[in-house]
C-alpha cells in the first residue's frame, strides 16, 4: 500500500513528534507500507533522519504561511498523490484534500479548532479561527476516514456517532531520550514541559509556585519549552522578576527530546496546568520515568491519564499549591501514583497505534 503523507503542517512540537513516530511505526510494523512524505524546509531534516529511507520517498518543499499553504495543499496533494501512484492520501493536519478521488484519511490533533479557550479581540485572529473551523467541518464530511486523538475532541467536533470517525490514542516514545543534561543545580525541583503559550496556563502555575516558595524555599520550578510569543512571556513573568521567588524559577527554552530523560527522572514531581489538550504526551513521559504527575482536570486530561494523576483546578492557584504540597509530603500517595502511572503507560505503544491505524486505512 502506497500512502502519500501531507506533512506540511507538522513542523514543530507535539504534531511533529506524533507524525514522525506514527509513520516510522506504521512502516516498520507493516512491511507492505510504502510512504511518500511531502515535507518542507522546517521539518524535512527531522522527519527524514528519524523515519529513514526504507520504503520511503521524501519530497521537500518550501515552508509557506498558513493561508497560502492551505491553497497550495489543495492543488498539489492530488497531483503528487497521482504522480507517485498513492493508494491513500493521509492528511494529519486537520484539513482534508477536497479535490481528489483517491481515498483519504484525516487526523484531528488540534483542539483549538473546537474549543474557545483563547478569547481575542483581534479581528485577524478571529477571522482565521472562523475560517479554520469552517474548513474543519467540511473536512470531516469530505474525508473517507477521520481520526480524533481523544474522545473529548471527537465529542466536541461532531454530534453523535459517525460511521467514518474513529478515536485513536497516540503512542508514547521514550527511545531517543539518551543524552546527559545537568540538573544538579535545580534539585529539588518541580518540572513542567511544554511550549509557552496562552492555553498552557503558566500564570496559574507561577502564582501557585509563589505560594509554595514561601513554605518550601529550597524547591525550584523548572519549565522546559519554547517561548512562542516573547511579549506574552514578558507579560506573565513581569510581576515575579523583582521577587525572591524568581531565583527559583527556571525557563530553559526549547529542549531537544534527547535531553529530557535527565530532567524527568530527577524531578520531584511533574505538573501540567494546561487548559486545553487533545492528547498530552508529557505526563506519560513523566510516568515512564517514575515521576508522580499532577494534572489539570480540563479538556481530555482526565480521559487520558485516568487514575494515574492527581487532579487540580487549573483556574485556582491555591488548589494547585495545595496539591503540590500534598505530593511533596505524602510518600504513600507518591508511590501509588508512580505505580498507577507505570501501568497506565502500557496502553500507549506506537506498535499498537500502528496496528489500529493500519486497520482503519485498510477498512
Amino acid at each position: 500500500m502506497r500512502i502519500f503523507v501531507n506533512a506540511q503542517s507538522a513542523f514543530f512540537g507535539g504534531g511533529l513528534e506524533y507524525l514522525k513516530n506514527q509513520l516510522k511505526a506504521l512502516r516498520d510494523v507493516h512491511k507492505d507500507i510504502h510512504l511518500i512524505v511531502w515535507t518542507n524546509n522546517k521539518n524535512h531534516k527531522d522527519l527524514s533522519s528519524f523515519i529513514g529511507k526504507e520504503r520511503t520517498v521524501f519530497i521537500k518543499f518550501p515552508y509557506l504561511p498558513y493561508y497560502i499553504r492551505v491553497i497550495v495543499e489543495q492543488a498539489f496533494c492530488p497531483l503528487l498523490a497521482k504522480k507517485y501512484h498513492a493508494d491513500v492520501i493521509y492528511m494529519p493536519g486537520n484539513v482534508a484534500c477536497f479535490f481528489t478521488l483517491t481515498k483519504q484519511v484525516l487526523v484531528f490533533q488540534n483542539p483549538n479548532l473546537f474549543f474557545n479557550v483563547v478569547k481575542s479581540k483581534n479581528p485577524f485572529y478571529n477571522t482565521k479561527r472562523l475560517f479554520q473551523r469552517l474548513i474543519a467541518r467540511f473536512s470531516i464530511m469530505r474525508a473517507d476516514r477521520t481520526i480524533f486523538i481523544s474522545k473529548n475532541l471527537q465529542n466536541r467536533a461532531i454530534k453523535g456517532k459517525h460511521k467514518n470517525t474513529f478515536v485513536l490514542y497516540s503512542g508514547v516514545n521514550i527511545d531517543d531520550f539518551s543524552t546527559f543534561y545537568d540538573v544538579e543545580r535545580f534539585k529539588p525541583y518541580i518540572l513542567s514541559v511544554s511550549n509557552i503559550t496562552y492555553h498552557k496556563n503558566y500564570p496559574a502555575l507561577l502564582e501557585a509556585f509563589e505560594i509554595i516558595h514561601k513554605k518550601y524555599p529550597k524547591v525550584h520550578l523548572v519549565i522546559a519549552g519554547k517561548i512562542m510569543d516573547r511579549a506574552y512571556f514578558n507579560k506573565i513573568t513581569e510581576k515575579f522578576r523583582a521577587k525572591e521567588v524568581w531565583e527559583k524559577i527556571h525557563f530553559l527554552g526549547g529542549i531537544e527530546h534527547k535531553y529530557l530523560k535527565d530532567l524527568y527522572k530527577n524531578a520531584t514531581l511533574y505538573i501540567t496546568t494546561t487548559l486545553l489538550e487533545a492528547f498530552p504526551l508529557t505526563p506519560f513521559e513523566a510516568m515512564f520515568f517514575g515521576i508522580p504527575v499532577i494534572s489539570s482536570n480540563a479538556s481530555s486530561l482526565p480521559e487520558i491519564c485516568q487514575d494515574a494523576a492527581l487532579y487540580i483546578d487549573p483556574h485556582d492557584p491555591m488548589d494547585i499549591a495545595q496539591k503540590i504540597e500534598l505530593l511533596l509530603n505524602d510518600d504513600a500517595m507518591r508511590k501509588q501514583l508512580i505505580q498507577k502511572g507505570k501501568k497506565r503507560i502500557e496502553s500507549f505503544t506506537w506498535e499498537r497505534h500502528a496496528n489500529v491505524f493500519y486497520n482503519i486505512i485498510k477498512s
